[in-house]
């Protein structure tokens, strides 16, 4: 939103946009193999391209409001107030963010049923199910940052759009504005990760111990197969909680603190970069950690056909 741009900003500028392009290519392609290749359209991966759209999400919006920003003058009055609202205001990267954080503890639960109640056809992902669990997690997104849109506005000879929670000049009473961070806390961290902590915990205890026990051939080459799909989605989970806790934490002490932590400062931009690598490095950890992933990613790469005689499903 301003023509000069200082050292820290060139250099912003350039990782957000090395992070939006690894993010688009890297879940544009795990979206490809799934829709294309037969084999890989279980209701899992299907949950991972849902991961993969709020992902993109979270890249295509931070285009206009760390990218391109230094380009153009921003409007202001009511254009500018409605442009912050949809477009350089952020407010989608937040509902990206919130429907990855969704896409993350279901999958975590369908792990955890499918190995703890392999048997239990109830608790089965079923198409039906996996239909109202993607509405549900946009649902969730849309509705926890709803009054996002209500409060972000532009203010002339700021760089960043703000949020204006009241009608008062002092941040001391904006009393909503300090709610509503510490909510997105526990709503987008704290929560999601601890539930998601929680389960892998105790599926890496079955697993363990169903290893210890399974005699036959067959069975312990299906542990083995539970046990790579687990740790790929513990992993991604992890590096969730790495990259996303800063911006959650930044976030709310921006308004108990903003005299440490400014909304919009280096170290705030810093913690969106993370947002964005995080992002950016799930169909990675896919890859290092699903032999099916990497043979189809592969196969679309070279724009050849991939018809494996021994896949094998993984419940």
């Amino acid at each position: 939103m301003t023509s000069s741009l200082t050292l820290a900003d060139k250099a912003l500028t350039v990782a957000f946009s090395v992070v939006v392009l690894l993010n688009l290519l890297g879940n544009g392609l795990v979206c490809l193999v799934v829709f294309r290749f037969r084999g890989m359209r279980a209701p899992i991966n299907y949950l991972l391209v849902n991961l993969a759209v709020s992902d993109m999400m979270v890249a295509l919006f931070i285009i206009p409001d760390y990218i391109v920003n230094w380009a153009f003058q921003h409007p202001s009055g009511v254009t500018g107030d409605y442009m912050c609202m949809f477009i350089t205001g952020g407010n989608f990267v937040w509902v990206g963010m919130a429907a990855s954080t969704f896409s993350l503890v279901v999958v975590a639960f369908e792990r955890y049923t499918a190995v703890v109640y392999p048997l239990n056809n109830s608790l089965r992902l079923t198409n039906r199910r996996l239909v109202a669990v993607i509405m549900a997690s946009w649902l969730y997104a849309i509705f926890f940052n709803l009054p996002l849109f209500f409060v972000v506005r532009h203010e002339d000879g700021v760089t960043h759009c703000v949020e204006r929670w009241s009608n008062s000049t002092l941040r001391e009473e904006h009393k909503l504005g300090k709610v509503y961070t510490v909510a997105c806390f526990f709503a987008f961290g704290a929560i999601p990760m601890g539930t998601i902590a929680f389960l892998y915990l105790r599926l890496l205890c079955k697993l363990w111990k169903s290893g210890v026990r399974a005699t036959l051939i067959s069975e312990q080459i299906r542990i083995k197969a539970r046990r790579k799909v687990t740790k790929m989605a513990a992993v991604v989970s992890i590096v969730y909680a790495v990259c996303r806790l800063p911006n959650l934490v930044l976030y709310m002490l921006s308004e108990y603190r903003p005299d440490l932590y400014e909304y919009g400062s280096v170290p705030y931009v810093t913690s969106v970069v993370l947002v964005g690598v995080n992002s950016a490095m799930n169909p990675f950890i896919y890859a290092l950690h699903s032999t099916n992933f990497r043979q189809h990613i592969k196969v679309a790469l070279c724009c050849r056909d991939y018809r494996p005689a021994d896949y094998l499903r993984i419940p």
